[in-house]
């Protein structure tokens, strides 16, 4: 184009231009005077008549072959919709993606490593609210934001800023000059710049550059090219971007690489899936809605690690004031916890030789010698062989028989009996065992159950005991039991020294920067990210929301290993595609490939069970808990609440489902009898097709 600043103002540049190869010039700023010098050039037989006539030619033939020649206007109200369609899109993020330059990245400290040991925060320079760029950096860890919109701002963050390891600033405006002065006073502190504008703001950052280890030039302040940006410093995509011009030291053709190590958020087309394909999706989460199977749901696909379809539906609750579901939602796991937390746990004592699967809960769990639950192996236990019953009441544990006469529950609704529980009906006149129950938080009861209601540690070993004492029924069957998890994070527990919050907490789930992955979630961070699990009427009284829907869960305080663990989708994308990687995610090994191998690949020759993962049901697909088009290969596990999660390695695809489907109450499950789990999973597989 003409336009450009170079060459604007400069006579018979469009002479120029022809001669130099051009078929057509545009963008002329001077049209009469630069037509004149044309016509004069051709006159006097510096643009030839064979050039002339050349060019001339080849774009009345390009004319005619786009149909050109046929003039037909466009429909202006489809014009929006033609233009910006879903490939349109993809190529746009492609090619901010691709555009992406890396010009100094000091001990290669992009992509951003060590998410566990590093406290990141982020400064746009240029902007007054929070920038897309920022929202897209806590895709991958909690990531500080903070906004200034003139250079001399950012000495007020100094105090601020002192708390982090590392600070990532970005320039989204030409119009800021080095207003990063503050680095010559966090030298000690690592930094990176990545600049939304155009190459050449570079040279007003020199100061900048050399006190910064990483620098990134993005080009563009547009979303795309944010969204590009965050997904590059984590590693989301590779970056292999050259730099167009020679700015100072940093020379054209030039520029840095990085691989890719997590998760990258493209559009389906990335991986050969048209957007389209996809929509039916839409279609049955919704329809879920309608038929009250569950007030809302998070869906995430993955596929050759690429998140192709993060989305949302509905509300915390049946209700238009109810929150709407994020990305940031949190959801009450249930069984999904066994495979998410307990597992992970039990691979990397499996890694670390503290534990063999041949092993048997005498060997870690001092509370089993001379029981009948003694010599059950950690094999037999994951198979949920080991003979041990599928279900306590763990309810009536807590609760004292003397404080009330006749049945605690029935089949039939009664003036007594008036709270639903379970497919019965339960009284509400009753109380709790006062040295295991309390409704103030005190050192002895300090075990939360819910709100304002405490267990103590007796309560625990109450319980312990309990499961221990129970009947065995004959081993090497299959019979589904939350039981040999309780016991499971017992033995991992004895091991670790840690409770299995923190073990998981510190050796996968801040390593991944799944930061609303936890056991406990009221811990750290408000229910107002948490819809309602259950209107509890009979054993808590209340509204569940952010206390575990399992009682016997709820009762060991939160932390079990049969449930207990939250989470959004996004973070357990996290998790499983660290499965599906053979133990790696984000440049660090967690899990060694040959124990992620073996715990994945292994199947029982009883049933359809993995080492403690689900799998597809091959014989039966009405008992299958996933899609007819599953492969024996993928492996996963649901959970009571109504959540799921599918892994599967021959398409490099994971599929995560997370809903509170017991909301208000666990009946009926509408979830299971519309199908709507197994018919979403078949769409993907037909979209793969």
């Amino acid at each position: 184009g003409m336009a450009m600043r170079g060459v604007a103002n400069q006579p018979s540049m469009s002479v120029k231009a022809i001669l130099a190869g051009n078929d057509i010039v545009l963008g002329v700023t001077n049209l009469s005077d630069e037509f004149q010098s044309v016509k004069e050039a051709v006159e006097n037989n510096t643009i030839s008549a064979e050039m002339l006539e050349r060019k001339v030619s080849k774009i009345l033939a390009y004319k005619f072959i786009t149909g050109a020649h046929n003039f037909k206007p466009i429909d202006a109200n489809k014009a929006t919709r033609n233009i910006n369609n879903s490939y349109v899109k993809w190529l746009i993020r492609k090619l901010h993606n691709s555009s992406m330059v890396l010009i100094k990245n000091t001990d290669d400290m992009l992509p951003i490593k060590n998410l566990d040991k590093n406290k990141i925060a982020s400064v746009a320079i240029g902007v007054s609210d929070k920038a897309p760029f920022q929202s897209w950096l806590n895709k991958y860890t909690d990531v500080a934001t903070f906004q200034i919109n003139q250079s001399d701002e950012i000495t007020a963050l100094k105090k601020k800023l002192e708390a982090y390891d590392l600070v990532v600033y970005s320039i989204h405006s030409s119009q800021i000059n080095d207003a990063l002065a503050l680095h010559e006073e966090l030298k000690s502190k690592k930094s990176a710049v990545i600049f939304f504008t155009s190459p050449y703001q570079i040279s007003n950052f020199t100061q900048s550059i050399t006190n910064s280890q990483s620098i990134v030039l993005a080009h563009s302040n547009d979303e795309e090219a944010q969204i590009s940006a965050a997904q590059a410093l984590f590693g989301g995509i590779a970056i292999q971007g050259i730099m167009p011009v020679t700015i100072g030291e940093f020379y054209a053709h030039n520029g840095l690489t990085t691989s890719k190590t997590r998760l990258a958020y493209q559009l389906p087309e990335e991986v050969g899936i048209h957007s389209e394909q996809l929509n039916s999706i839409d279609r049955i989460a919704l329809e879920g809605i309608r038929q009250k199977a569950y007030p809302g749901c998070q869906i995430l696909i993955v596929k050759d690690g690429v998140v192709i379809y993060d989305k949302q539906f509905g509300r915390f609750e049946y209700d238009s004031n109810s929150n709407e579901v994020t990305d940031q939602t949190v959801y009450d796991l249930a069984s999904v916890t066994k495979a998410t937390a307990t597992l992970p746990a039990i691979m990397k004592l499996y890694d670390t030789k503290q534990i063999r699967l041949q092993d048997s809960f005498d060997k870690f769990i001092p509370e089993t010698k001379k029981t009948n639950k003694a010599n059950i192996t950690i094999r037999k236990a994951l198979f949920h062989e080991s003979g041990i019953v599928p279900f306590i009441p763990y309810y009536t544990y807590a609760i004292d028989k003397n404080s009330y006469t006749g049945a605690l529950l029935v089949n039939r609704r009664s003036k007594i009996h008036s709270a639903k529980f379970a497919g019965m009906w339960g009284r509400t006149n009753y109380k709790f065992k006062p040295n295991l129950i309390s409704g103030i938080n005190t050192p002895t009861f300090s075990l939360p159950v819910s709100e304002k209601m405490f267990a103590s540690e007796e309560m625990q070993k109450t319980l312990l005991t309990e499961i221990i004492n129970t009947n065995l029924r004959r081993p090497n069957r299959y019979a589904y039991s939350c039981l040999n998890f309780m016991l499971l994070k017992e033995a991992i527990e004895n091991i670790a020294k840690q409770d299995l919050n923190q073990y998981t907490q510190s050796n996968f789930y801040k390593k991944l920067g799944a930061t609303t992955t936890t056991f406990q979630p009221l811990k750290y961070m408000s229910n107002e990210h948490i819809p309602p699990t259950e209107n509890d009427q009979f054993f808590r009284k209340q509204i569940l929301r952010g206390y575990v829907h399992d009682e016997g869960a709820a009762l060991f305080g939160g932390i079990s290993g049969n449930a207990g663990l939250f989470s959004s989708a996004n973070d357990l994308a996290k998790i499983y595609q660290m499965f599906l990687n053979g133990g790696t995610y984000g440049g660090e090994q967690l899990i060694s490939e040959e124990t992620m191998r073996l715990f994945t690949t292994t199947k029982s020759s009883v049933s359809r069970r993995g080492l403690g993962f689900d799998k597809p049901d091959l014989r039966n697909n009405n008992l299958s808990p996933t899609s007819p088009q599953a492969a024996v290969s993928v492996y996963g596990h649901t959970g009571y609440t109504g959540t799921s999660f599918w892994v599967d390695p021959d398409n490099q695809m994971i599929f995560i489902f997370l809903s509170n489907r017991v909301y208000p109450s666990r009946s009926p499950n509408r979830l299971h009898t519309l199908n709507i789990r197994k018919r979403i999973q078949d769409e993907i597989y037909n979209a793969l097709k």
